[in-house]
């Protein structure tokens, strides 16, 4: 349904921030902490040294400047190659995220400066 909307529209269904960020990662039983790139009510983007197919779930915990912990199973929607640098990324849609903590989410990605890299502006 994502790579629908954003291919008829050319525009993701909602606005990210960047979000350089730890983030907890329970995948295949194992509890790691990684790295977060952007952030959005809908997803996160994040790395992890395992490999990952799109459609695995993972359960990710983080937390965003001066919030609550956020507790949130995804699925892989996107893999993102190794570019320069960065690592290989994944691209995950949030399954479970309460009314709450999506509030919190648009909150932090609606407080971005253009500097802060808000993909919305």
């Amino acid at each position: 349904m994502i790579a629908k909307d954003r291919a008829t529209t050319g525009r993701r269904r909602v606005p990210r921030r960047n979000f350089e960020f730890a983030v907890g990662v329970l995948l295949r039983g194992q509890y790691t902490i990684e790295r977060a790139f952007q952030v959005g009510e809908g997803g996160i983007m994040i790395c992890t040294p395992s490999k990952v197919a799109e459609g695995c779930q993972i359960l990710t915990t983080f937390y965003l400047i001066s919030g609550p912990l956020i507790i949130v199973r995804g699925v892989v929607r996107s893999v993102i190659p190794a570019q320069g640098k960065l690592p290989e990324r994944y691209g995950l849609e949030f399954l479970n995220l309460s009314f709450h903590f999506k509030r919190e989410i648009r909150n932090f990605v609606a407080a971005a400066t253009y500097i802060d890299g808000n993909t919305s502006l």
